[in-house]
């Protein structure tokens, strides 16, 4: 490591709450002038793959002569993620396991017989890695590229005759769980009823055959071109992602060019949607909803919604998007700040087969710092009693680091502005204050700590576990507490990190009742890591490892990790934890417990204020008409998605897709005309919040 470089790091650590300790340091660094010596005395024996390509040789991807260096590199790397895993026999096969799901998740494209071919490299594939041997993977690309294109053909073939749309048939449109194609007739019947599928899908939005056709047929040859622009850094990063992801699932390789977009999003601002992408076969998926963005603000886009095409405009034509470059799909989508996008999605909670969703959106400009945190009050009744019920929704942990390292006492922070609404809400005279951090994926840890000191005198407020062992307590050291009233705080299945340890502290010292469902369970810290920094070469971009390095624990000494934290009064969720969450990861890190901090808990939350607000909940479950439609929303849903064989009967799914689009249009039409009366603002009902605020408004008047 360059001196100079590690000294400035250890001056930025001195300014900021940095999450690793001296010893993890001097461990990373070791690992790091290591990496070179490691495999040379190994170099297991790799047999090649007995294939015949019909590809032309200049049609091959190869690695480059840097690509051994980095996996050697990056292996090296890994000794020192918090995990301590030592390159074995499971690690290979998580690793092979995850490679060959990148490619070919929903086991479209490759034969049984391939994947028997391939099972040689499974017990050994980490290894290869940890030798820098990288030749595998891209064989096995180059076979899937193969048959992506033999795919192609057929499909071609498909698209100049008509279906038969009288058929009694189905397709199975969920996969992944199922067995590879055993024979080549069995693949060509399942692609078969795909292309029937996608043909059935444009007839019913009325399309004539000649406008199906050319439809996919454009479709098929952009996915076809798309395969030929993968480059050789594309298919390093799918195999070192594989690999890193096997550790844990929030350690992730970037190539040079993406890890320069990844850096580049994180510090400038660009004019669009406030959406992160990311690529899942043919499909663009929404990865992640900023905050304060249009698609935020919208409701309407969630993340795994698929965008299947894109219009410009209030007037322009969709243009089909399945089986782009995720870069091109993102050039459609950026745009003027003011200019109107309409996406046309897929979204991640509806059946298999239900058709898509149009969603309008004015552009806007992007700021990661812009993401600030509002204000609004409900006003309830309880028992014949009105009550004002201020409410404070924090998108984001955010802070403007810049101006934080300067000493700046006016920078910009999630902890300054909740402060200053604080301020405004009591001179508003509210009865009580929820803090809503719904759909907060998380951000600054030293903000989760201040926001926690502006309700807390002082104290610890979250433990720190690094790769060594060392735990660091992070307290609140502020003695000013700026509200001392009721407190709810608001979370959902996407509350995650620092979201969880500002409520894990909050119900920890039992300051405020926290009402939704389970959080997220990302517990994990990471710091990122430029591989140039560590490699002789004159160029400065060879991408870089996010790496995870430590763990958070809450003062009581139980992991935020994989759990989460669980609500004090549980709302029925959309999602089971098996389909989202931590947990959901096969690689997630498992929750365990340290010792705890000394604490001293308040006693403004008891088991029987608990379960009062339980009973009053089950009372509004079964008696409040919007929660009642929520609940029923949310099982249709949950019925929806465990739905995954569709009708390619025409007739059929005319009348699915009939009831489904009067039922959507009727709940869209009920949005649009109803407001929520309470509120001072005009907005979409949001009868979660609506019952949040009854819940703690039902805790003030068990107060008095």
């Amino acid at each position: 490591m360059k001196s100079k470089y590690f000294l400035q790091f250890l001056g930025l650590m001195k300014k900021t709450t940095y999450l690793l300790s001296i010893p993890a340091i001097l461990l990373l660094v070791w690992g790091f002038t290591q990496f070179s010596g490691w495999g040379k005395n190994k170099q297991t024996i790799v047999p090649k793959l007995n294939f015949t390509f019909s590809l032309k040789d200049t049609s091959l991807i190869k690695p480059k002569d840097i690509h051994p260096k980095k996996a050697i590199l990056l292996s090296g790397l890994m000794r020192s993620h918090y995990a301590k895993k030592n390159i074995d026999k499971d690690i290979s096969m998580a690793t092979f396991d995850a490679y060959l799901k990148s490619l070919d998740g929903g086991k479209s494209y490759f034969l049984e017989a391939d994947i028997e071919k391939f099972k040689i490299y499974r017990e050994k594939f980490a290894f290869l890695i940890e030798e820098g041997q990288v030749d595998v993977p891209f064989q096995i690309f180059n076979i899937y590229k193969q048959r992506f294109t033999e795919r192609m053909d057929f499909v071609d073939k498909l698209l100049e005759k008509e279906p038969d749309f009288n058929a009694d048939e189905y397709l199975e449109t969920d996969r992944e769980k199922l067995a590879w194609f055993k024979t080549q007739k069995d693949m060509e019947d399942e692609w078969r009823k795909r292309i029937k599928n996608e043909m059935l899908g444009l007839k019913l939005a009325g399309k004539k055959f000649d406008e199906i056709k050319t439809t996919l047929k454009k479709r098929y040859e952009r996915s076809r071109k798309t395969i030929y622009q993968i480059n050789s850094e594309d298919v390093f990063q799918y195999a070192m992602n594989a690999f890193t992801e096997s550790f844990d699932p929030h350690t992730n390789y970037f190539s040079p060019v993406n890890a320069q977009n990844f850096n580049m999003n994180m510090k400038k601002s660009f004019e669009g949607i406030g959406a992160r992408l990311r690529s899942q076969e043919d499909y663009t998926i929404i990865n992640e909803v900023m905050p304060g963005g249009p698609a935020f603000k919208s409701k309407e886009l969630k993340k795994d919604d698929k965008i299947i095409a894109i219009a410009q405009g209030e007037k322009g034509d969709f243009e089909d998007v399945v089986g782009w470059r995720i870069d091109d799909v993102i050039g459609l989508i950026r745009g003027t700040k003011g200019t109107v996008v309409r996406l046309k999605i897929t979204p991640a909670n509806s059946a298999a087969g239900a058709p898509p969703k149009i969603v309008r959106l004015v552009r806007d400009k992007i700021k990661i710092e812009d993401e600030s945190a509002t204000k609004k009050i409900i006003n309830t009744k309880r028992d014949g009693k009105d009550y004002k019920i201020g409410v404070i929704t924090i998108p984001s942990f955010y802070i403007d680091f810049n101006e934080y390292v300067k000493g700046n006492k006016d920078y910009k922070s999630t902890s300054g502005d909740v402060k200053k609404l604080i301020g405004e809400l009591k001179s508003e005279n509210i009865d009580g204050l929820v803090i809503d951090l719904r759909n907060n994926g998380g951000g600054s840890l030293k903000e989760a700590i201040d926001l926690t000191g502006l309700f807390i005198k002082t104290g610890p407020v979250v433990q720190i576990k690094d790769a060594s062992g060392d735990i660091d307590v992070q307290p609140d050291k502020n003695p000013d507490v700026t509200y001392q009233g009721e407190l709810a705080v608001m979370v959902n299945t996407f509350s995650a990190s620092a979201s969880e340890i500002f409520a894990g502290a909050i119900q920890d010292y039992k300051r405020g009742v926290i009402i939704g469902e389970q959080t997220f369970g990302k517990g994990t810290v990471q710091s990122p890591m430029g591989l140039a920094e560590y490699m002789r070469s004159e160029d400065q971009n060879q991408g870089q490892i996010n790496l995870t390095i430590s763990k958070f624990y809450r003062i009581t000494g139980s992991s935020t990790q994989n759990r989460g934290v669980m609500p004090d009064v549980n709302f029925p969720a959309m999602f089971d934890r098996t389909e989202v969450g931590e947990s959901s990861e096969r690689s997630a890190l498992p929750w365990d417990e340290i010792k705890p901090s000394r604490f001293t808990p308040t006693d403004d939350i008891n088991s029987k204020n608990i379960d009062r607000l339980k009973k009053v909940l089950d009372a509004e479950l079964k008696s409040d008409k919007d929660l009642k439609e929520l609940v029923s929303e949310i099982e249709d849903a949950k019925k929806m998605r465990k739905r995954t064989k569709i009708s390619l009967n025409f007739a059929k799914r005319k009348t699915e897709t009939e009831e489904f689009e009067k039922k959507y249009k009727k709940k869209t039409q009920t949005d649009e005309e109803e407001t929520a009366p309470n509120t001072t603002e005009k907005e979409k009902k949001d009868a979660y919040l609506e019952a949040g605020a009854k819940l703690l408004a039902e805790l003030i008047s068990l107060k008095k």
